[in-house]
């Protein structure tokens, strides 16, 4: 089974089509794609199922989890609020999972977070290159500019968004380039999904990156 997480906020489901086209992505490769009705999420997200769900729920920000396979199987919605992460912990594990599907079966990744030993939260670094958080991706502030791996865990849907919209630049950092004094210039993180904006938390400074 895979999942996809969209932004729900003022009356809108954010970033639609690149959900639909990783949705697609996913069923094409892991499928083959024959035998797949995938339908619009737009249409399945206007449809009288999650029209009663929403009343609900309290004004604000929801996070909306789509579970599905060769077809949708359920969806769900419930009032959001970030995590708010103040430190992170690098850590290099023996193996990395396989995540290039966003599953819903976090087992692996939620393991590695036990790694963090006194920090909020984790960097995973693979092959000597940083990927991601146990469940975001990363952007980095150096001076003007916004870089993120180009090695992820996961293409995450906010991170596609920025790319493609020229916001952010895709390059190779290693666990040294977050150090003071790098040579990107890196002075703070940002962590980054599909729930998470930039801006939508505080970004974290270097000297609370734990190598």
């Amino acid at each position: 089974m895979f999942i996809e997480t969209i932004r729900y906020e003022n009356g809108m489901f954010h970033l639609l089509d690149m959900h639909q086209r990783r949705m697609l992505d996913t069923v094409t490769e892991v499928y083959g794609g024959g035998g797949c009705k995938m339908p619009l999420l737009s249409e399945v997200l206007a449809g009288p199922d999650v029209a009663r769900l929403l009343p609900a729920l309290n004004a604000g920000v929801c996070k909306c989890r789509v579970t599905y396979d060769t077809e949708i199987r359920k969806v769900e919605l419930e009032p959001y609020s970030p995590r708010i992460v103040k430190s992170l912990r690098v850590v290099t594990p023996d193996s990395c999972p396989d995540y290039r599907f966003k599953y819903a079966d976090r087992f692996a990744l939620d393991a590695l977070s036990g790694l963090r030993r006194g920090c909020d939260e984790i960097i995973i670094v693979r092959d000597g290159l940083v990927t991601d958080t146990s469940y975001s991706n990363l952007l980095f502030r150096a001076g003007d500019r916004l870089l993120t791996p180009r090695t992820p865990l996961l293409g995450g849907v906010m991170r596609r968004h920025l790319i493609e919209s020229g916001v952010a630049v895709c390059c190779d950092i290693t666990a040294e380039d977050i150090l003071p004094g790098n040579r990107h210039g890196i002075t703070e993180v940002y962590l980054i999904n599909a729930m998470l904006p930039p801006g939508t938390v505080p970004p974290i400074r270097l000297s609370d990156v734990i190598c």
